[in-house]
């Protein structure tokens, strides 16, 4: 089975991530990789990972996420999840998932403002 290719847009010394296929564990540990490997080599400082397109964030799937936060900040890069769905968010509650090391935000514009006010 190939694992899907998520795009990344590079805006000043942010990363924006839109996914917009439904993640598995081979996408999700692949994204992870290049998200670190991108961080190092365009000097990211922020990651916004755009979720409006998910439908379903499992468990292992978040606790990606998550952990890719946590080494993105180790690499000195701060990362927002945002536009997470209702069902989305319901289910992360409902199994007591935590994103740690992420910051969380409704829309890529307070995304930004959430990464400019950490500077």
């Amino acid at each position: 089975m190939k694992t899907k290719v998520v795009p990344t847009i590079k805006l000043y010394d942010y990363l924006i991530v839109p996914i917009q296929i439904e993640l598995d564990d081979a996408t999700v540990e692949r994204l992870q990789m290049q998200l670190l490997n991108e961080i190092s080599e365009k000097k990211i400082r922020g990651i916004i990972i755009d979720v409006s397109m998910v439908d379903i964030i499992d468990s292992y799937i978040s606790f990606v996420l998550s952990e890719t936060a946590a080494m993105a900040k180790a690499m000195g890069c701060y990362t927002v999840i945002c536009k997470i769905q209702p069902q989305v968010a319901l289910t992360l509650a409902q199994m007591g998932i935590k994103l740690k090391d992420a910051f969380t935000a409704n829309s890529l514009e307070r995304a930004i403002e959430i990464l400019n006010q950490l500077d």
